[in-house]
């Protein structure tokens, strides 16, 4: 008697059979307590696409194009093994048909504006999300992805065209000319000098500032009178304007080298060349002329090293985050640990670690106007430890 020859309709079943989900009769072999085993020797590289494809089969997901073409290369690929186990290909060969339904994939790229804002779409692409992820902890301007239309929305700020233009470009993306024109127009810019600079005179003032600042430091932060001085001088940083060099050298003239740093920075690190009571003492003056309470002390080692410094100066004013109310009296707030819930504002940020990743870790160091960090390095996504201030 002849040995029986078994052909398949569709690509799928090959698919099955040459993953060990289905003997070379058709017949249903899958266990979810034992391994498939391919009846045919499979390339070392083939066998974690084959089995992949064998389970999308079995949740009865459709093969995108891509897919579909890899799907049939593959059977045809193994062609002569299959002969051999009495299964024959000849009737997908020419013509493959497929059971279930090819999925198709939108694979537009394109960078655009709309109604103010940027727009990113791409085809699922997982290093080109952790990007944008990563970029949106610190990005000028919120980053989120849009469900029902499928694309990523920015927030329209010039930090974010920078960056959106640099990565759509990395990533060989169409480009909008709305953003093109945009784009130009910064570079056009750029070119000229220009500078958001505090000034001396009386009143103060804040070269090419825009109305919005303006108002605020009127309304918020005490306005441009000379005697607010160290106050404007200290939210350079945050605002984002710089500070003319005669107004920077009359600080240091009359408070140090330190406390211009921790002015004129976000985020600084100790040198560890100088004793750490010193620089804390500093720290201390620093609060004290700014008002920059209350202090948050960060401590995951547990080790209440820094709040036995700090309790020098404030023994009665100082509370743990976990226990204790912080009210207009309280000069240092201590945690040994990051709490879920959100503080509505740092003024002053010292951490005994230099590792701060994660969700709530990233939240605290966006919410603080100023870090210090008492340790040698610091690694965090945003910036790197060479890039951060020496408290020197």
């Amino acid at each position: 008697m002849a040995n029986t020859v078994y052909s398949y309709p569709y690509i799928e079943d090959y698919i099955e059979i040459i993953a060990g989900f289905k003997d070379v009769n058709g017949k249903n072999k899958y266990s979810i307590f034992q391994l498939p085993e391919s009846p045919i020797n499979l390339a070392r590289y083939d066998v974690k696409v084959v089995e992949s494809f064998a389970e999308q089969i079995r949740n009865n997901i459709g093969f995108t194009d891509k897919q579909a073409k890899l799907a049939t290369d593959l059977v045809l690929k193994y062609e002569r093994q299959l002969w051999k186990k009495q299964v024959d290909i000849v009737t997908i060969k020419e013509n493959p048909q497929f059971k279930i339904p090819i999925r198709v994939i939108d694979r537009t790229t394109r960078v655009w504006v709309e109604n103010d804002q940027l727009l990113i779409k791409f085809p699922y692409d997982t290093a080109a999300i952790d990007q944008i992820r990563e970029q949106s902890k610190v990005s000028c301007g919120r980053i989120h992805w849009e469900s029902v239309n499928k694309h990523w929305v920015t927030d329209l700020t010039e930090y974010n065209l920078n960056w959106v233009y640099a990565f759509s470009r990395q990533h060989h993306y169409k480009i909008d000319t709305s953003v093109e024109e945009l784009m130009t127009k910064i570079l056009a810019v750029e070119k000229q000098p220009y500078a958001i600079e505090l000034q001396t005179g009386d009143p103060l003032a804040i070269t090419n500032s825009s109305d919005a600042m303006s108002e605020y430091i009127q309304n918020e932060l005490g306005g441009f009178g000379p005697d607010n001085i160290l106050t404007l001088v200290d939210h350079a940083p945050i605002l984002g304007y710089t500070v003319n060099k005669d107004i920077q050298q009359a600080v240091i003239d009359s408070y140090g080298t330190r406390f211009w740093s921790l002015c004129a920075n976000r985020e600084l690190k100790i040198d560890l060349d100088s004793p750490v009571q010193d620089q804390i003492a500093e720290i201390v003056q620093y609060a004290w002329v700014t008002n920059r309470f209350p202090i948050y002390i960060y401590e995951p080692d547990m080790s209440d090293r820094l709040l036995n410094e700090f309790l020098k100066y404030f023994p009665n004013e100082t509370v743990r985050l976990e226990s204790g109310a912080v009210d207009s009296t309280v000069k240092i707030v201590h945690t040994n640990k990051i709490p879920r819930r959100a503080v509505k504002k740092i003024p002053l940020l010292v951490s005994s670690a230099g590792m701060l990743f994660g969700g709530d870790r990233q939240i605290w160091i966006q919410t603080a106007d100023k870090v210090v960090y008492f340790t040698k390095d610091v690694y965090n996504k945003a910036k790197k430890g060479r890039d951060i201030c020496k408290l020197a």
